[in-house]
């Protein structure tokens, strides 16, 4: 059997990095929801319970971005609002070439027009992220794999589908009749 202290570092090594200085409150908190009730003190073994993040002012956007790896994995774009317009206004032009009837141009459209609209409509970087509930960051690298796919989309052309093409239709079958099913014979 592991102590008190053995079973916390064990279950810290499962949900985040092997000394525990990648810790953030959120994964403490899931950790410590892993624990039983008896266990769920945290042992002053730990850096990241030691340390504590009364410091870390989650509010900044700047701090919020490098805490939870925007700035390092994306990168913070200088100027995110005028790139990111640029580029909903440049997807809308490229699905403008597929048919008003396609599902996806018809999407694509309406995701593009409400970001815009959202940022017209919020003077902040801060009140546009809180709205969509993403960051700038994360909109622009969508936007760009989104403007990737719609030349695909043009060439592949999924709305043309043959007259004579049938739906394979698979029949329903309710689980508790799986479940419930008397075992074969043997």
């Amino acid at each position: 059997t592991l102590s008190r202290t053995g079973m916390f570092a064990r279950l810290m090594r499962s949900v985040c990095c092997s000394d525990c200085l990648g810790c953030t409150p959120i994964m403490l908190r899931r950790a410590v929801q892993l624990l039983p009730s008896s266990l769920r003190t945290i042992p002053q073994t730990c850096a990241a319970a030691q340390r504590g993040f009364a410091n870390l002012n989650l509010t900044d956007a700047g701090v919020l971005k490098k805490f939870i790896g925007i700035e390092d994995n994306l990168g913070v774009e200088p100027d995110a609002r005028g790139k990111l317009t640029s580029m909903l206004h440049d997807l809308i032009d490229a699905v403008q070439t597929l048919p008003d009837s396609s599902d996806y141009r018809r999407a694509v459209e309406a995701t593009a027009q409400y970001r815009l609209k959202v940022l017209d409509n919020n003077d902040s970087d801060q009140a546009v992220e809180e709205v969509l509930d993403s960051h700038m960051e994360e909109l622009i690298l969508e936007t760009k794999e989104e403007l990737a796919l719609a030349p695909l989309m043009s060439s592949w052309k999924p709305w043309q589908v043959p007259e004579d093409y049938q739906v394979p239709v698979v029949d329903y079958t309710s689980a508790d009749a799986i479940l419930n099913a008397p075992p074969p014979p043997k």
